[in-house]
């Protein structure tokens, strides 16, 4: 695109695309802060660096890593997490350290953390909030991204963060929540209040939900499509007790509810359409959405 056309998540919003199944999918999780500028690839052209940050992304099979910042520096140095975010049985978990030198990242046993071990840490029992302002990767998730954080970070200044790039630059401002992993995109600076205090208490704002990080893409539209039919909107009202893949363009999905077992068949549909994904891409491409099949109770 070039900088006279309209921004993606404009665009992207017009064309009422939509937000539902479109969460990354990424179960383990390793957040550095990293006060100051970050290029666009943040992790190799900021501050931090560069050959400790290509080491670990040599390592880093399984794990995303992502840089964190606050609006102010922290008077007790800087800050790492591990998360991981519940995949495979385990629960959702996040432990904090105190990182005084960058080559301290590199005794992470990342197989481990993959695996759902989050290791040695100080145990962090509530939700943080990452804001994706990584402007120098898409323009939108500075546009959009920056007044969010300002919000979030003036009602929970200890457990808000701006962060890396997330994905899902069209649908910013974009929101994670660890360590269950939940995303969240347009969400606008006047609309935060009332996200955060549903989540703090327990409940998902659907409208804005992209999808939980561990669940497959047909998984998060099959969840979207139930919690909209049932009501549905308590962060445990539903949990996964079977996914089947059929073929490339069905699978089936069964969940537990309150009501007992709902079982769901789910395809993707590419968009006809072709538009600008990101506000950096030079060729235009075709979103993918989802279509429901069948959805009965058992």
């Amino acid at each position: 695109m070039t900088q006279f056309e309209p921004r993606c998540s404009a665009e992207s919003l017009d064309r009422g695309e939509a937000l539902h199944a479109t969460a990354s999918l990424v179960s383990a999780w390793l957040l550095i802060e990293q006060p100051g500028a970050w290029g666009p690839d943040a992790l190799t052209e900021s501050g931090f660096p560069p050959e400790i940050g290509r080491e670990l992304e040599r390592r880093s099979r399984g794990v995303r890593i992502l840089l964190i910042r606050r609006r102010t520096e922290s008077e007790n140095g800087l800050t790492y997490f591990k998360a991981h975010s519940g995949a495979g049985g385990s629960e959702p978990s996040l432990v904090s350290a105190s990182l005084t030198e960058p080559e301290t990242l590199l005794g992470i046993d990342f197989a481990s953390l993959a695996r759902g071990e989050v290791g040695e840490g100080t145990t962090v029992d509530r939700p943080i909030y990452l804001v994706c302002t990584h402007g120098r990767h898409d323009i939108c998730c500075a546009d959009n991204g920056r007044p969010l954080y300002r919000a979030m970070s003036e009602m929970l200044p200890d457990r808000s963060w701006e962060v890396s790039h997330l994905g899902g630059d069209r649908f910013a401002g974009n929101l994670l929540v660890l360590p269950r992993g939940d995303y969240f995109g347009r969400v606008g600076a006047t609309e935060a209040e009332s996200l955060v205090a549903g989540y703090e208490a327990g409940r998902l704002s659907l409208s804005h939900h992209r999808g939980r990080s561990i669940q497959p893409r047909s998984v998060q539209a099959a969840e979207h499509f139930v919690r909209e039919s049932e009501g549905l909107r308590g962060l445990d009202d539903l949990s996964l007790a079977e996914y089947r893949r059929f073929t490339d363009d069905r699978a089936e999905v069964l969940f537990v509810s309150p009501g007992g077992f709902i079982r769901v068949q789910i395809g993707p549909r590419v968009v006809p359409e072709a538009s600008y994904l990101t506000c950096r891409a030079d060729q235009q491409g075709h979103p993918v959405e989802y279509e429901i099949f069948s959805m009965a109770r058992e």
